[in-house]
């Protein structure tokens, strides 16, 4: 029975949620990438959210791409390190490789810059992940899933219940993922793991994203062939094909669909 998975980072794992075709579900933590792949390595798709794929010499396109779509929120997309960058050993090193190029790091992209390395070194070490592990943005996911409109911020309780909507629209049970997850981990013998909400409401919209049906996948930067980075790894970032848009392509079946 085929499965698929949405993973992101909350703040001392990975926190994953796994649906399959019978509609049945369950939420898991993960130490890292390894013991996600360990229990799930034949699901279908595995959308995460963390950048596959560094660049060497500029900005990515999608990171510039999702950015511009998100408007205000696009606050939350932050610019890739280059892979020079990502494996200097301090901030001040790293900016300054990042700085060659045109541009600095983001104090945010710092932070998650051992789960960047983590991803990158997972592919090396697991080259049959690529044609089932790829990038996603939450926030590409909503804006798109709400008529490619922004969604209010996640922080405020409107946010939290137009997320909580959309995902509804998306999935029978996803609100009642979302629900009885906030109730496990985000009780007190959980707090050193996962601490937000929007952690779990992120996860479950990767994980509705990736049960779609190929023809209602696309994918930032437009085109048939992403960019790659010098690994051969595509930089792009799988998002929900809004129905009305015309200007994005829709992700061609044999680069994403691996039924297992």
């Amino acid at each position: 029975m085929a499965k698929y998975v949405g993973l992101d980072w909350a703040s001392k794992g990975w926190f994953g949620v796994i649906l399959r075709d019978d509609n049945s579900w369950e939420t898991d933590h993960f130490p890292t990438i390894w013991s996600l792949w360990k229990h799930h390595s034949d699901a279908s798709r595995i959308l995460i959210d963390i950048p596959i794929g560094l660049p060497s010499t500029s900005r990515r396109a999608c990171d510039v791409e999702a950015k511009r779509a998100l408007d205000q929120q696009g606050r939350s997309v932050f610019y890739t390190p280059i892979r020079d960058a990502v494996y200097e050993q301090n901030l001040d090193n790293a900016k300054g490789r990042n700085e060659e190029v045109g541009y600095s790091i983001q104090n945010q992209a710092w932070g998650i810059v051992p789960r960047i390395r983590e991803v990158d070194e997972f592919f090396d070490m697991n080259p049959g992940a690529r044609d089932r592990v790829f990038e996603t943005h939450p926030e590409l996911c909503f804006y798109s899933l709400n008529g490619q409109e922004t969604v209010p911020s996640k922080k405020t309780e409107e946010g939290i219940d137009r997320r909580k909507s959309l995902i509804a629209d998306e999935h029978s049970e996803a609100e009642s993922i979302y629900e009885e997850a906030c109730d496990l981990y985000l009780a007190p013998e959980y707090a050193s793991f996962l601490r937000a909400k929007d952690d779990i409401l992120d996860a479950v919209v990767a994980a509705v994203t990736a049960r779609r049906p190929m023809s209602e996948l696309t994918r930032l930067p437009e085109g048939d062939d992403p960019p790659r980075d010098a690994r051969g790894l595509p930089m792009q970032m799988v998002y929900p094909n809004d129905v009305t848009q015309t200007r994005l392509s829709t992700v061609a079946p044999t680069e994403l669909d691996h039924p297992r």
